[in-house]
């Protein structure tokens, strides 16, 4: 089969769609069809050019062929007309999130005559901004988007309930990880070390975690270290952080590590006693399910798509790091599990297992299948 996977952010990025869309390229590769990614030419993190096309894994028997085409306007909505001309010749167009490039492939049907799959992956109420009129634009454009294209999947159980207002029509089809390298990682956790990892950006939570780690500091008098790893996409957010973090007092306890090497992040990931996810707003939640993979005991924020991945005190805690003291004393309990750690260990481990890609990769070609022409 033909497949093209169309999405407005790719590699060099890093980030929970660009993972996404990597990993189900290498697996449909790996199983035989042909595969190429249409993406945008611009970091939208520092605006930086990459070539019109690329080929990821050149030397081997399955290379992943991209090509990138330019935009303009916001990031936001990105208008990019230039893709249209790539959407001939393919058995399945899949395009990843709900943006410009899914109105575009959907509008110009008439022309390309290829069957469209189209991925949620959280729509976009990713952060408040704009709420009212997103919501009207959810109603009215996005219900005539989810209606109009060949196949609607739900990367989540939170974007099934979200976009069952709109529709009855759609599939869930969880978003999946390369579990292989956090499996294979020997955890040698060190205890107070916590790590949070991801990007930096403003819906992640890391003001409110930097607000949690001075109550914790003022209510467990034991030694910790935060390693925050990931690359930052808001501009100035970092030394925001770093500057909030010594007026409260836990400037030396927090260290922002910013964009490193897989092998860094693994590192960092293998060390770590405690994961501390804050985010305020995720559509699944790639970064946790690594962190478990791995045998970290996670302590997640109490938002929708976190609760689908704990069960509280079994395999990991849920809080609300919106409310510190409330957040600091969710971090005391996984701190004092004492020996009962590597059993949570063991079960985080296991409910990993459930976002194998494994257990997803043949759910898609049949869904390819049943729409292509």
């Amino acid at each position: 089969m033909r497949i093209l996977q169309v999405t407005r952010v790719f590699h060099p990025h890093l980030g929970g769609i660009e993972k996404h869309v990597e990993w189900l390229s290498r697996a449909l590769l790996a199983r035989g069809h042909h595969v190429e990614v249409l993406t945008l030419d611009r970091s939208f993190a520092d605006g930086t050019r990459y070539p019109p096309t690329d080929v990821l894994d050149a030397d081997t028997a399955r290379p992943l062929r991209v090509t990138r085409v330019p935009f303009a306007g916001s990031t936001r909505y990105p208008l990019a007309p230039g893709l249209v001309r790539h959407l001939k010749g393919w058995d399945v167009v899949h395009v990843h999130a709900i943006d410009f490039l899914a109105d575009a492939v959907t509008l110009t049907r008439p022309w390309h005559r290829t069957p469209v799959v189209l991925s949620t992956h959280g729509g976009f109420f990713h952060t408040p901004f704009a709420r009212r009129a997103k919501q009207a634009w959810f109603h009215t454009a996005t219900r005539a988007l989810v209606h109009a294209v060949d196949a609607l999947v739900y990367t989540s159980d939170q974007d099934e309930e979200l976009f069952r207002a709109i529709t009855k029509r759609g599939t869930l089809l969880r978003s999946a990880v390369e579990l292989g390298p956090w499996r294979a990682l020997s955890p040698s956790p060190e205890p107070g070390r916590f790590v949070t990892t991801g990007r930096v950006d403003v819906h992640k939570g890391l003001a409110n975690l930097v607000r949690t780690l001075a109550a914790l500091k003022d209510v467990d008098p034991r030694r910790f270290s935060t390693h925050i790893v990931g690359p930052e996409v808001v501009p100035g957010l970092l030394d925001d952080l770093r500057a909030e973090a010594r007026s409260l007092g836990v400037g030396e306890r927090v260290h922002l590590h910013g964009k490193v090497s897989f092998a860094e992040m693994q590192d960092q990931v293998r060390r770590a006693d405690v994961g501390l996810f804050p985010s305020a707003y995720e559509s699944f939640g790639l970064s946790v399910v690594e962190a478990m993979a791995a045998g970290v005991v996670p302590v997640l924020n109490d938002i929708r798509a976190f609760r689908y991945f704990i069960d509280e005190g079994d395999n990991g805690f849920v809080t609300d790091f919106a409310q510190p003291e409330r957040a600091a004393a969710t971090i005391r309990r996984a701190r004092d599990l004492g020996e009962a750690r590597a059993a949570v260990s063991a079960r985080a481990r296991l409910r990993a297992e459930d976002y194998g890609w494994e257990k997803v990769v043949e759910d898609v070609e049949r869904l390819y299948a049943s729409v292509a022409r």
